[in-house]
């Protein structure tokens, strides 16, 4: 019993110290406290090319990248940089984007709403 009881007093002070580290009153989701959307896009170029400034493909084939997840684009891009995944436009542009531009890419195409969003 008295394991319990310590156990609750232990759960009790772990909800008090998550309480006063929860996010703001006006943030709708934690995901918005935590890591703020990108306000502005980054250097788009050639991603805008096929996959529009929003992510939804603008040719025939393109896959939908907006609302992907950040870590999943990180990924991609580089597996695309070292060869892992082929196709040679993907390829010749990530080989030409420096490691900032990835995350940046990334950030503002997760941000975007998914495919079945609109």
């Amino acid at each position: 019993m008295k394991v319990f009881i310590i156990a609750l007093i232990a759960l009790g002070l772990s909800a008090a110290a998550l309480a006063q580290t929860s996010p703001p009153a006006d943030s709708a989701r934690l995901a918005d406290w935590v890591r703020p959307a990108p306000v502005a896009p980054p250097e788009l170029g050639s991603c805008m090319a096929c996959h529009g400034k929003d992510g939804s493909p603008r040719m025939r084939g393109t896959p939908h990248i907006g609302g992907l997840s950040e870590a999943y684009l990180i990924l991609a891009l580089h597996a695309y940089r070292d060869g892992r995944r082929r196709h040679s436009a993907m390829n010749a542009i990530s080989n030409a984007l420096q490691p900032q531009d990835i995350g940046a890419l990334a950030r503002w195409y997760a941000a975007q709403p998914g495919p079945g969003s609109r």
